[in-house]
């Protein structure tokens, strides 16, 4: 599992939130991860991708319940 950060649809806006995923595949050369979000499968820079912890998950999924 690992967080990722997505930028807001506005060009001006400069709020960023993170998304839970599951890695499927990271190279260290090409520096880009792909990621399972929702089905599909995106392909983020991996300056933008950190190792989800125990309370990002639990944060997700108290979000997903309510």
């Amino acid at each position: 599992m690992v967080r990722f950060k997505t930028k807001s649809q506005s060009f001006f806006s400069r709020y960023e939130t993170w998304k839970i995923g599951l890695l499927v595949e990271y190279h260290a050369w090409e520096k880009v991860a792909s990621i399972l979000y929702e089905g599909d499968v995106l392909r983020i820079r991996a300056e933008h991708v950190q190792k989800a912890g125990k309370k990002d998950i639990e944060r997700c999924l108290k979000l997903e319940t309510e």
